[in-house]
Formats: structure tokens, sequence, C-alpha cells
């Protein structure tokens, strides 16, 4: 039973273009920022791309003061965190998306044909 929960959350999360473009994007920015010779403005940019969740989470890590001492590695499992998160909320999107426009298109034709008269029946 478990197993199909986590694979639903791995579906939603990975199984859909939205989703795979955001993490790829992620990725590449973070590889492009990452040692003494990355790029800078790649790195502003992978900050920049986690900002509702990353930014939150990171206000929380420094309220916590000397309780959570900051680090390389907090900042990195924070990163990679909102970007799953976020991954997971685009997926969510898409596929409430998906399902809408098959909804509507399963819809007959509402609006009136205003060039014909109304058909009368017998």
């Amino acid at each position: 039973m478990r197993s199909g929960k986590l694979r639903t959350i791995a579906g939603i999360t990975f199984g859909n273009w939205l989703s795979r473009a955001y993490l790829g994007l992620a990725g590449f920015l973070l590889l492009m920022s990452a040692g003494n010779d990355g790029s800078l403005a790649a790195g502003l940019w992978a900050l920049l791309l986690a900002v509702p969740t990353g930014a939150a989470l990171i206000a929380l890590v420094n309220a916590a003061g000397d309780l959570a001492p900051e680090s390389d590695a907090i900042v990195w499992f924070i990163l990679l965190f909102s970007y799953l998160l976020q991954a997971f909320l685009l997926g969510l999107v898409a596929r409430a998306v998906r399902r809408a426009v098959k909804r509507i298109g399963r819809r007959p034709a509402t609006a009136p044909q205003w060039g014909n008269p109304p058909e009368e029946t017998p």
C-alpha cells in the first residue's frame, strides 16, 4: 500500500514535462554554479528558482539561531527540498489542467446556433 502512495507522489513529481523541465533547469543552474570557479549569475538564478519555499526555509533556519547551524549542507538540502516540493506542486497543476481539458472536451456545445432557426420536433 505504501508503494502505491510513493509511486503516485513520484509520478506527480517527475511524470510530466513541466516538472521535468523545472527540475532540469534547476539542476543545470546548480551545476553551473557549483565549485569555486562556478558562475555567480547561475547561482543567483538557482536561488531565485527556489524562492517561495527556499526563502521560507532559510528564514526558519536563520530564526533558529544556534540550534540549527548554517552550513553548505543545510543550504543544499533546503534547495533540493524546495525544488522537489515545487516540482510536485507543478505536477499537481499540470494534472488538474489535463483533467479540466478532458472534462471540457467531452461537453456538448451549449452555445445557441444563431444562424439556424431551432428545429421543431413533431
